[in-house]
């Protein structure tokens, strides 16, 4: 069930604004811990991510370090043909992050875990200002202004779904992060209100 905020809530950036939140967020669970995890094999990371071109140039910027870090060329990071218009994106233009042997070209081939995040942790800043948008936010995504469940939840072809806290409480420090304290209030009251109808049933 789509259930209407309070009001809506810009992102950090401007884009997205979220104005509405599917209640399944609040009740389908999943293994959170991902780099604890040792049966998914990076599964969230196979395909890659949708991620806007301000995001590309603030990776842009590290440019020397990142190729030395990763051992990639970059030139080859993003799909330069796939570029596309989106009114939800920051600046309106995004693309994906390129595949290598069927995973996101940032994934670490030696270990695990996103190498965007490892390299800004390793310097000393925060990876949202590398990490795509809506690799923080997963298992939770948005459309039309909508805080949903993805595909791949939708699908339940992640092997991670089933056992641990929701995807709510996963996303809940991304969501805060990207959209502020207000909207995380109004989301907890929402979770709250939604578990205490459940026990009643």
């Amino acid at each position: 069930m789509v259930i209407r905020l309070k009001k809506s809530y810009p992102s950090i950036y401007g884009l997205p604004v979220i104005h509405s939140v599917d209640t399944d967020i609040f009740k389908i669970k999943y293994f959170r811990h991902c780099l604890q995890c040792t049966f998914c094999n990076d599964q969230c990371c196979s395909y890659g991510a949708d991620i806007d071109m301000l995001n590309v140039d603030r990776i842009q910027e590290h440019k020397e370090e990142l190729e030395k870090y990763t051992h990639i060329r970059s030139k080859d990071w993003f799909y330069k043909k796939k570029r596309k218009w989106d009114s939800e994106y920051p600046g309106h233009i995004y693309t994906r992050t390129s595949r290598r042997k069927d995973a996101c070209i940032f994934l670490n081939p030696d270990g695990r875990g996103c190498m965007l995040h490892s390299f800004a942790l390793d310097k000393g800043f925060d990876y949202h200002e590398l990490k795509p948008f809506f690799c923080s936010v997963f298992p939770i995504t948005y459309f039309e202004g909508v805080l949903l469940i993805p595909e791949e939840i939708e699908e339940k072809s992640l092997v991670c779904m089933g056992e641990g806290s929701t995807l709510y409480q996963g996303a809940r420090g991304e969501i805060q992060y990207f959209f502020g304290e207000e909207i995380i209030e109004e989301l907890d009251i929402i979770e709250s209100g939604y578990k205490q109808q459940k026990k009643s049933a």
